[in-house]
């Protein structure tokens, strides 16, 4: 859960950060506790990828976790894409090159943040009693 709430931060940051420099738009709404409601659900939502990410790095050591963010990079901008064009008062996107690449960035640093911070507060994964 902890890694979900820093990666939950650094997603929360780069959909601000990304809003700033014009690349897409979110659409909050205007009440005081709807940030705070936002971050809580995209930190629930993003914890189950770190168990996953646990498991790779027990089984497959960095390789493997490497390519479960190269994965995440290259898949996750198609699906935001597609969620916007099927929900356009969502998310809309400006054209370019630079959103596609912030977005897939912003996948890569969650799994990157959220991993880190479960790694810090639980060990390697190769020390795992379940380990090989």
């Amino acid at each position: 859960m902890v890694g979900g709430a820093a990666a939950g931060l650094l997603g929360v940051g780069a959909i601000a950060l990304c809003e700033a420099l014009g690349w897409w738009w979110v659409p909050f709404a205007t009440t005081p506790y709807f940030l705070a409601l936002f971050y809580v659900g995209l930190s629930i939502s993003l914890a189950p990828i770190y168990p996953v990410t646990w498991r790779l790095a027990r089984r497959f050591g960095w390789r493997g976790l490497t390519v479960f963010i190269g994965i995440v990079t290259v898949i996750g901008p198609p699906r935001d894409y597609l969620y916007a064009t099927m929900f356009p008062k969502w998310m809309v996107f400006a054209p370019g090159v630079a959103p596609i690449l912030a977005d897939g960035a912003t996948y890569a640093g969650v799994v990157v943040v959220g991993h880190a911070v479960m790694r810090l507060i639980a060990g390697p994964a190769s020390e795992d009693s379940l380990a090989r």
